[in-house]
């Protein structure tokens, strides 16, 4: 009994020295995959930062346009998908006549006339026949004149295009709010929405932090999600002046125009913009990673003789992966660069730009202006 005892005992020390030494090993495994240091040469090329942003898609020109009487909805002449040249009809809406009121006097006027027919039939007098053709002539009078303000309660296209919304129905009060179709952009209190779908742009929201690193004339490159494969560009057109504030967020929209139109392209598709801000041609420049910043002053850890040395530097232009170097450093000088490791697999995921997985590394970001 008591050697079964001093066997389990033994068993009992056996495994936790066994699993100390499995958790060591793996941890000083894991240390050695997850840091590791690769020295690289500074070289030279182009430096351009971009500005990543979201926007989608609308009309270069897109009229709200609005009722030209007071009067309920009479009738939607041109309703959403149609295609409207400039003077053609939209929409029509009672307006100091009703359509009814010109029922009336066009009955008022069949009525003068049968009289007066009647009358000639029957061999009246010189005078009751000449007292009904003044009836008539007033009859007709009012009745032109019913038809010409009917007719003016009709509202008409201000462009060529295509009707984008109705935002009506027959009966409604233009600007009530009601909704008798949709489409990208509507605006509650038009009645109906053209747009020139021949000349499309990208419309964007910019954070009050990033509008001053607009200007117009920049070039963007274009990537729509519903046509990934479809490489477009452009430029900034426009800029407002006038800021928009949603939920205490201050935003300028920007304008991009889009070089060439690719058929599959519709109002409202989202749209991933990056704009190029500036750009350093034949400059030197090092990982973004390689940089460190202490106070107001940028280090970088040099190979001097063999032995990693921090060497001030200055720099210029930051992009997402790169870092221009305008002093402290010369082309194919040895600098140092940390990267890091996968803790699965082994796989090294290096943060350089000259080894590893292919080009800068993205994750770790620019260092501090």
């Amino acid at each position: 009994m008591k050697n079964r005892r001093t066997a389990t005992i033994v068993i009992i020390i056996v495994v936790i020295i066994g699993g100390f030494l499995i958790f060591r090993s793996r941890s000083s495994h894991n240390k050695s995959n997850t840091e590791k240091v690769e020295t690289v040469q500074v070289k030279t090329g182009e430096v351009a930062p971009t500005l990543a942003i979201t926007g989608y898609v609308s009309a270069v020109d897109e009229r709200a346009v609005d009722s030209a009487g007071s009067g309920p909805v009479l009738e939607i002449i041109a309703p959403v998908g149609t295609t409207v040249s400039a003077g053609d009809p939209l929409f029509e809406v009672e307006s100091g006549t009703p359509g009814q009121t010109v029922n009336i006097a066009f009955a008022d006027l069949t009525e003068a006339r049968t009289t007066l027919q009647k009358l000639q039939a029957e061999g009246a007098s010189e005078e009751d026949i000449a007292d009904q053709e003044e009836v008539v002539e007033d009859a007709e009078a009012e009745y032109s004149q019913s038809v010409d303000n009917r007719y003016s309660t009709i509202t008409y296209s201000p462009i060529d295009g295509t009707v984008i919304a109705v935002n009506a129905q027959i009966g409604d009060m233009p600007g009530g709010g009601s909704s008798g179709g949709g489409g990208a952009g509507a605006e509650s209190n038009s009645v109906v929405l053209v747009a020139d779908l021949s000349r499309l742009q990208v419309e964007a929201a910019i954070d009050q932090a990033d509008i001053a690193k607009l200007v117009v004339g920049q070039l963007v490159d274009v990537t729509l999600d519903a046509l990934p494969d479809k490489k477009l560009s452009g430029k900034v057109v426009s800029i407002d002046s006038v800021p928009e504030t949603n939920q205490n967020v201050v935003t300028y929209n920007a304008f991009i125009s889009i070089d060439e139109l690719d058929p599959g392209i519709r109002l409202g598709m989202s749209a991933n913009l990056e704009i190029q801000l500036e750009k350093a041609e034949d400059t030197l420049y090092v990982p973004n990673v390689a940089v460190r910043a202490q106070g107001n002053k940028k280090y970088v850890t040099k190979m001097i003789d063999g032995e990693p040395t921090e060497v001030p530097v200055e720099t210029g232009l930051v992009s997402s992966d790169r870092t221009e170097i305008t002093s402290g450093l010369s082309e194919g000088d040895k600098i140092s660069v940390q990267s890091f490791a996968s803790d699965s697999g082994g796989q090294g995921r290096s943060q350089s730009p000259f080894g590893g997985r292919g080009g800068f590394g993205r994750g770790m970001g620019g260092p501090p202006h």
